[in-house]
């Protein structure tokens, strides 16, 4: 079966022709990557990508989209898409299922190999559940449960969660981060991408009266790998923020091992975390360590960060092999 998967991001999109059999991914070609906002629909990046990949036929479509999806509609939270599965199906005259961006994740999951993994903690896996944290233009979380036979990836909302400071300094994040959204902070306005960045840089500049005017582009929007390079040239303020960030990934990241058991692994995706695995090597694990008497227990948990930037968009495929229904 030719399935068109399409992985609908924030910031970009990946599309790619796969070829599923078996439950697995046998081929994959005709790949395109699309700025996300450049298109008003889903059908449009369709109809695109058979512009640029004319005689290119493919039997469905299976799409992993960035917001919650119930029966078969999705709106996707940071773009102000509107999708419909069904008329879009009638539409394109194909089969069509879309899924939360992050249970298309859990299904790649099914199919890493060592090669597509950076282990933070090795930890002690035995059979069950996975859980899956993905920090990119957003937040994501979702659980891959286990009935002892097979694993069904789940959808989740988890990064629009309230943020839940620990520290002093935590605290006073929170405070600042009230003060500067006037109302709900959740633990996406920490840790995305499209805002967590320059959030917390802006409150350690703060915190350490550190005027970063003169020496980073305040105007920027991508506040990420503007520190990741300064850190990378020796900048210790850069350093700093990336650092902070790590710690409260960690602790993110137990929350939601906390909640469903993950005592098959705990996956890091989303484009994040593999531009800072020298941070995340040294200060993930404390952060999600740090829970009291459960520390012991979570660090039996394993950590990986998943290295497949293809991860969702073989997900979005797969979903074909596994009875899903949107």
């Amino acid at each position: 079966m030719k399935v068109l998967a399409i992985d609908i991001g924030g910031t970009k999109s990946a599309l790619a022709l796969c070829t599923v059999s078996e439950g697995r991914i046998e081929s994959l070609s005709a790949r395109t990557s699309l700025v996300s906002r450049d298109y008003t629909s889903l059908v449009a990046m369709i109809k695109n990508w058979q512009i640029q990949h004319p005689g290119q036929d493919f039997d469905a479509v299976g799409a992993g989209v960035a917001g919650p999806v119930v029966r078969h509609r999705a709106h996707l939270t940071n773009l102000g898409w509107d999708i419909d599965a069904v008329k879009i199906s009638q539409e394109i005259g194909k089969p069509v299922k879309i899924c939360n961006d992050m249970q298309s994740h859990g299904f790649g999951i099914l199919g890493l190999t060592k090669e597509n993994i950076r282990t933070l903690n090795v930890g002690a896996p035995i059979e069950g559940a996975k859980a899956l944290i993905a920090a990119g233009t957003g937040l994501g979380e979702a659980v891959i449960g286990w009935n002892g036979e097979s694993y069904f990836p789940t959808a989740g909302e988890g990064g629009h969660s309230s943020f839940s400071p620990t520290t002093d300094q935590e605290i006073r994040l929170l405070e600042f981060l009230r003060g500067r959204l006037h109302g709900h902070v959740s633990w996406e306005r920490v840790l995305g991408g499209l805002d967590g960045w320059k959030n917390l840089a802006l409150f350690l500049a703060q915190e350490s009266s550190q005027d970063l005017a003169t020496y980073l582009n305040l105007e920027t929007p991508d506040w990420g790998a503007m520190l990741v390079e300064a850190a990378q040239r020796g900048d210790q303020f850069a350093d700093k923020v990336i650092e902070f960030y790590a710690v409260l990934y960690g602790k993110e990241a137990a929350n939601l091992a906390l909640k469903c058991m993950p005592c098959a692994g705990v996956y890091l995706g989303g484009g994040i975390a593999p531009k800072i695995i020298p941070w995340l090597e040294k200060y993930f694990m404390i952060g999600f360590r740090d829970k009291g008497r459960f520390g012991p227990l979570l660090d039996q948990t394993p950590v990986h960060v998943i290295l497949d930037s293809l991860n969702g968009l073989k997900g979005a495929a797969l979903q074909f092999a596994s009875g899903h229904v949107s």
